[in-house]
């Protein structure tokens, strides 16, 4: 079986047209596929009869039934259709209902301003972002290093492959893992990087690298506790996971609140605080040994969100250094309050 598929369905849900169940496996997750075309209005570009959707029923974390919705939000990158954002009322998660499937989500991707995947420079932001991942890149290669005993490296969502290249460059043993067939054949072409399609995930074998990195791509991922439970089992016993996620109680979170950029609905689907990756990671028999702030995240994500929200070039620059500054120095004395958070882990003492 196809281990980005869903298998048997956990939980029943009430059959209401024009919506079809199909079995589906996990957590209580059930794909649900709009059966007449003329519900597809929003998609008239594309010669398709159907789109499915994943809605959740039960938590991903704890798997409680009791869930809200807590209201919803706009894909304001791309195609402006608007995705509800659920809460689990048992351990406070919050996740993306009715996204589409893996074989459907694609095209919330396909765009040249999608920068991890296009490598654009164009226009002011996104040269921006080039600036800020020089800065991280160090940064990143650093932490690496420090947490770190061996020399093998995977990374996960590698994108176009600066990082790797950096990680490369240090002396590390490099292997990336990235869906998007444009930015793995930029990464093999630019840097003779080693990266693989998502699929060889799941044919690595047990205890194969030192340390496995996710920067900001758990969140994109349907297959949550799927995925991390094959990096736990592809991690040498003194092996380190390092993740970097949004985080959405975060000082900019709060002001923006669902213009806030890092929702990014639908490729976002899971939204998460320090108190529910720390859940995510204890269930999974991790234990996170620290944190780490992102501190020019704040300031990236607030001018896409001041953007979103329509204001001129001027006053969402202004606005966001404000915001941006503000939320770091907040997230020195309180890491909660940080836009984005890096946590790294390894596995718990048996």
């Amino acid at each position: 079986m196809n281990p980005f598929t869903y298998g048997t369905v956990a939980h029943e849900i009430n059959d209401v047209s024009p919506f079809t169940r199909l079995p589906t496996k996990g957590d209580g997750i059930v794909l649900i596929v709009k059966k007449m075309s003329k519900y597809f209005h929003t998609f008239d570009t594309y010669s398709i009869n159907f789109m499915p959707h994943i809605t959740i029923n039960n938590c991903p974390i704890c798997n409680s039934s009791d869930t809200v919705n807590a209201f919803d939000a706009v894909d304001h990158f791309s195609t402006k259709e608007i995705f509800p954002i659920y809460d689990c009322s048992n351990c406070g998660f919050r996740f993306t209902n009715n996204f589409p499937s893996d074989k459907s989500i694609g095209r919330y991707y396909d765009s040249p301003d999608y920068i991890s995947h296009s490598d654009s420079k164009k226009g002011i932001i996104n040269l921006l972002y080039h600036f800020f991942r020089k800065q991280m890149l160090r940064k990143k290669a650093n932490m690496v290093s420090k947490y770190t005993l061996g020399a093998r490296l995977l990374d996960i969502g590698s994108g176009t492959g600066y990082f790797l290249n950096a990680a490369k460059e240090r002396g590390y043993q490099v292997t990336g893992i990235e869906k998007d067939s444009k930015a793995r054949e930029y990464a093999i072409t630019s840097f003779g990087l080693d990266v693989k399609g998502e699929q060889s995930l799941w044919t690595i074998e047990s205890e194969s690298f030192d340390v496995v990195t996710l920067w900001h791509v758990l969140e994109h991922m349907q297959n949550l506790n799927e995925v991390v439970a094959k990096i736990k089992s592809i991690l040498k016993p003194d092996g380190v996971m390092i993740l970097a996620l949004p985080n959405h109680k975060s000082h900019d979170a709060k002001i923006f609140k669902e213009y806030w950029a890092a929702y990014d609905v639908p490729r976002h689907l899971w939204h998460f605080t320090t108190d529910t990756v720390e859940k995510l990671l204890s269930r999974h028999q991790f234990e996170i040994i620290k944190q780490k702030t992102m501190p020019l995240d704040a300031f990236y994500i607030s001018m896409l969100s001041e953007k979103y929200k329509g204001n001129s070039t001027l006053m969402q620059y202004i606005k966001a250094l404000v915001i941006g500054t503000t939320g770091y120095l907040r997230s020195l004395s309180d890491i909660n309050l940080s836009s984005s958070v890096i946590y790294i882990a390894k596995k718990a003492d048996k």
